[in-house]
């Protein structure tokens, strides 16, 4: 590596976590809306807006979306974050109810979690305890 390219790569490190720093979340939608307005009608029209589904759809197709597009994604994605490891705790804790009441639950769409809402009444104590903190999340 060249001292220039060594220099370069020190300063974007510098200023990476400035720049994705997560903003509020009206303030991630105006800047997607103007931003990312060509790579979301492209990529993620048929995404639902809301709890970070479109920042999921663009970074899925960082490989395709303009550099401008990709930095504002990943300035979004703080929250998807905070969501995502959400997910795995609650996954985590309902493993073995998902398994023994939603196994033939085909997933996606919110099938599964749909199941054990309706199976509420038979979940162990933890993940019962888990659901109402998840509907939390999954409000917008």
């Amino acid at each position: 590596m060249t001292a220039r390219l060594k220099t370069c790569a020190q300063l974007i490190a510098g200023l990476l976590p400035a720049l994705v720093a997560a903003a509020p979340a009206k303030a991630n939608d105006a800047l997607l809306a103007n931003d990312c307005a060509s790579e979301i009608a492209t990529y993620c029209s048929k995404v639902s807006p809301g709890q970070d589904r479109i920042v999921a759809c663009l970074i899925a197709y960082e490989d395709k979306i303009a550099p401008r597009c990709r930095l504002s994604a990943y300035q979004a994605s703080g929250n998807l974050d905070e969501r995502m490891k959400a997910l795995r705790g609650f996954t985590k804790v309902c493993s073995a109810d998902i398994l023994q009441y939603c196994s033939k639950t085909a997933p996606g769409g919110g099938r599964i979690y749909d199941c054990l809402k309706d199976k509420q009444a038979t979940l162990t104590d933890d993940c019962r305890k888990a659901v109402p903190q998840f509907d939390k999340l999954l409000a917008d």
